[in-house]
């Protein structure tokens, strides 16, 4: 009997407190343990679609949440992506109008070079 479920995963825990060039073996590691404890096997097969999602901007840039969908059968685990869960930007709302820089007003060159 198989069972699928979708999970939202933060992978930026995993690699938080990690050195520049370990932080997308540790995303790795920490994904496989976290479905581990999930599925409660430890037999767990990721795609390629996401380690290569987390390996593309290089060892140092892992993405910071993926979306994962997870099967079970017998005792393996395969987890296939989803998505990149963006990170949502603020609302309008909550953006202040003194946050939002005005640009200045150019005046013209020959009025800089005392010419009129």
């Amino acid at each position: 009997m198989t069972e699928e479920k979708i999970y939202d995963i933060p992978l930026r825990k995993f690699f938080t407190e990690s050195g520049r060039r370990q932080k997308a073996p540790h995303a790795v590691k920490g994904l496989r343990e976290l479905l581990s404890k999930k599925t409660r096997s430890n037999d767990v097969v990721l795609s390629t679609g996401i380690n290569e999602l987390i390996w593309a901007r290089g060892v140092s840039h892992p993405p910071a949440k993926i979306r994962v969908k997870v099967r079970k059968d017998g005792e393996k685990v395969f987890a296939e992506l989803i998505s990149v869960t963006p990170v949502e930007p603020k609302k309008e709302a909550e953006i202040k109008k003194e946050d939002v820089k005005q640009p200045l007003p150019q005046n013209d060159k020959k009025e800089q070079n005392g010419k009129a």
